[in-house]
């Protein structure tokens, strides 16, 4: 374990996950009880990003970026090779992912569901989604992501159960309320 126990501390164990080939991939099926609408942003949208981010990781402990200026959130969105895409279930925000290609990786920034929305197959669906969208662009080698356990006790097993394998893990302490 890294780092010195601070007080009021939790062990949190990061897993930084790997997709090496196509051939790993094993997609989901849509689940049947809903429709859901995917919406990738044709330009920067730097408060659309903070809204999912917010949504999404305010259960889990996102907390590095709940602080970011207008313009840090603009920064991140227009960097080249980013890609921010929403989910929507009857109307209603349901979940995204965010992707950064970098020469011949893609990674998978940002994922997950809105409250209410878990236990149903769509984050299983959506994670294909995501998934698929980083193999088809163009020179994609591998994709990669990190996830930790202040996430979804669902987010690990969704991961490997679509093809990625654990690259490497560690477990360090974390004061309480700190994201990853």
């Amino acid at each position: 374990m890294t780092g010195d126990r601070p007080e009021d501390a939790v062990a949190v164990t990061i897993s930084w996950l790997v997709m090496s080939s196509p051939e790993q991939f094993r997609p989901a099926r849509q689940p049947a009880e809903c429709d859901p609408l995917l919406l990738t942003a044709g330009r920067p949208a730097p408060e659309l990003s903070r809204f999912f981010y917010r949504l999404v990781g305010g259960g889990w402990s996102w907390l590095d970026r709940i602080e970011w200026t207008a313009e840090q959130w603009l920064d991140w969105v227009s960097q080249p090779g980013h890609q921010l895409t929403t989910c929507w279930v009857d109307g209603v925000p349901a979940g995204y992912f965010e992707l950064d290609q970098n020469a011949d990786e893609v990674t998978l920034s940002f994922f997950g569901l809105a409250p209410g929305f878990s236990g149903r197959g769509l984050g299983r669906w959506l994670l294909t989604e995501a998934i698929t969208s980083a193999w088809s662009r163009p020179g994609t080698d591998r994709i990669v992501l990190h996830t930790c356990t202040l996430d979804s006790p669902a987010a690990l097993p969704n991961y490997l159960a679509r093809g990625f394998t654990v690259q490497r893990t560690e477990t360090e302490w974390r004061a309480a309320g700190a994201s990853p």
